[in-house]
């Protein structure tokens, strides 16, 4: 069959769960990625070989149709109607009977899709069923139990294993089983008509994308989830409060609805962040600690260390080491406000130092290492300070699995003979840390989690805070794939630590096994966080951090490893 040249877009909604956004704005009009939400859909059965387009209108119909006056789409002609009374899904098909003449795609306006009809055309030619449903495995409930391409139930909380995902392909012969007046559902219908042996074709679509925004969760979350796909991957964007923070956060901030929020990208640390983005205005007054901007922070209790980010700070604070100035702390409600230090990292501003610029700054953060290590344990102790568990035979043995887990065996897939020499090469590492000398330590003290104020480093994430190997910290800092500094300045900051710290010498002759060791945890992050979407960018560190490795491994050889190292290297 050639290409459906006829869609009907469901738009009639109230869009009640995503108020207050969907008040005066419907949600087909509601802004992805700074386009609205119907004209994707647009885009995309233009792009399908369709010219005409019907869209039923209900809630606040004056956006949509002032958009669709001003924005034109050459290629289609597009049609509305007025639903005085919402009819559902099959009442909206059953009232517009002089439209479906031929097969047409029958889609809501409340997804965000991305897919090659193809399949979905290709069951319909080849099964002849009564309609071809879109379904994905990925998302979403899953209550659709579908066999050998035929849909057998649509609501089976037990057997389901698919998701229908609100946009199917069919023609007319649907309108008999659409009840006669009021309102009906188009699964109704199609229930119905399966009851007279009937078929519903349920396709997957290998390589699509499908998200549902029916919350403001759900809306903030398809903007990370579709970012790439629309050339956006790891930007920022911003959207009102009202659809980025929960009515709690709104009131701790005292933030208005309409506040713009910047959502900053994930980091893989359960958290999620964002800016006040621009002034606020009196329209959106925030609480008086807030009114210069600032970071907000919504942390996930799952994850024990981010409970301890608050105290954490005030603590590094009371040492004099430098950490953004908390100003929000609500632990109740999982969430915290810090000062904005701005956008950029150490991490970025290494592009455009010379080497006495980096020097200076590599050596200002030893100044504070420094008294973290020589102070830190002490005074930790002295304020009852919690702290996540130090390094014991426990956690050095989770960093080795999760590096073999994840890139031996996943990524390299290697033999389990050599996977096992490598196991125990790891084992002589971390009972070479164990007796070297202890601190308390950052745990990831690299260059993507330095700011700066002015032109003073400040450190950041530092809740995985512990008792450990302070050559844990040097190697962090100093063999930090992101920065990947030269073997001599490596070497000269290394000398220049150890000069100045009681146990130096021990410490840096312990720096080549921190460095194996931080390292492959490192490799084992990159590996798992490359999978998640929106973050397959931390995969083009694997080869910078697998070179670091292979230096640390000429100084502390571990035949094995290095053989795994080097497959790494090459990309």
């Amino acid at each position: 069959m050639r290409a459906p040249r006829k869609a009907y877009i469901l738009a009639a909604g109230l869009g009640t769960r995503l108020r207050p956004l969907t008040l005066e704005t419907p949600k087909p009009m509601l802004p992805l990625w700074d386009r609205p939400m119907l004209a994707r859909s647009l885009e995309m059965l233009a792009a399908w070989g369709v010219r005409d387009v019907l869209i039923n209108l209900h809630h606040a119909p004056g956006p949509i149709l002032r958009y669709l006056a001003g924005q034109p789409f050459p290629q289609l002609r597009i049609s509305a109607v007025f639903e005085p009374v919402i009819l559902g899904t099959g009442g909206a098909l059953r009232n517009a009977r002089w439209f479906v003449d031929q097969p047409f795609w029958l889609l809501n306006a409340d997804v965000a899709a991305d897919l090659d009809p193809a399949p979905l055309l290709r069951a319909w030619r080849e099964r002849k069923p009564l309609a071809a449903c879109w379904l994905t495995e990925d998302a979403g409930p899953k209550t659709v139990r579908c066999e050998q391409g035929v849909i057998r139930n649509f609501h089976d909380p037990r057997q389901g294993h698919a998701t229908f995902c609100g946009l199917q392909l069919l023609d007319k012969r649907i309108l008999p089983f659409i009840a006669p007046d009021g309102f009906d559902t188009i699964i109704a219908a199609y229930r119905r008509a399966q009851k007279r042996g009937h078929r519903i074709a349920g396709v997957f679509v290998p390589g699509s994308f499908w998200a549902d925004i029916g919350t403001p969760a759900q809306y903030v979350q398809a903007h990370r989830d579709v970012a790439a796909r629309v050339g956006r991957a790891g930007q920022n964007f911003v959207l009102p409060a009202a659809a980025v923070l929960a009515p709690r956060e709104r009131t701790l901030l005292r933030a208005a609805e309409s506040l713009p929020v910047e959502v900053l990208p994930p980091r893989g640390s359960s958290r999620e962040f964002f800016h006040l983005h621009g002034e606020p205005g009196p329209s959106a007054i925030v609480c008086k600690q807030l009114q210069s901007g600032g970071v907000l922070i919504r942390w996930s209790p799952e994850r024990p260390d981010n409970r301890l980010y608050a105290r954490h700070t005030r603590f590094l604070a009371s040492l004099g080491i430098p950490v953004p100035r908390l100003l929000l702390d609500a632990p109740r409600d999982h969430f915290l406000a810090i000062e904005d230090l701005g956008p950029k990292t150490l991490e970025t501003r290494l592009p455009r130092l010379r080497v006495a610029g980096t020097r200076r700054i590599y050596r200002r953060l030893l100044d504070v290492l420094l008294r973290m290590h020589r102070h830190g344990l002490p005074a930790a102790r002295k304020a009852r300070l919690p702290l996540m568990p130090g390094f014991d035979a426990k956690l050095y043995a989770w960093e080795h699995a999760y590096f073999i887990d994840h890139v031996l065996r996943e990524r390299l897939r290697l033999p389990d003979k050599q996977i096992a020499a490598v196991a125990a090469e790891l084992r002589s590492v971390a009972r070479l840390l164990a007796a070297s000398p202890q601190a308390l330590i950052h745990r990831d003290l690299q260059s993507s989690n330095v700011l700066f104020r002015g032109s003073q480093p400040v450190w950041i994430d530092y809740q995985g805070m512990r008792r450990g190997p302070a050559a844990y910290d040097l190697a962090s800092l100093l063999c930090d794939p992101y920065a990947d500094l030269p073997a001599p300045l490596q070497q000269s900051l290394l000398r220049q630590y150890a000069r100045r710290h009681p146990q130096g010498a021990a410490i840096a002759a312990a720096f080549p096994a921190a460095a194996i060791q931080r390292l492959c945890q490192a490799l084992g992050a990159y590996a798992v966080l490359s999978q998640k979407p929106g973050m397959a960018h931390f995969a083009r560190h694997i080869p910078v951090a697998a070179r670091q490795l292979l230096r640390a491994l000429r100084a502390h050889p571990l035949p094995a490893l290095a053989a795994a190292a080097r497959r790494l290297a090459r990309g």
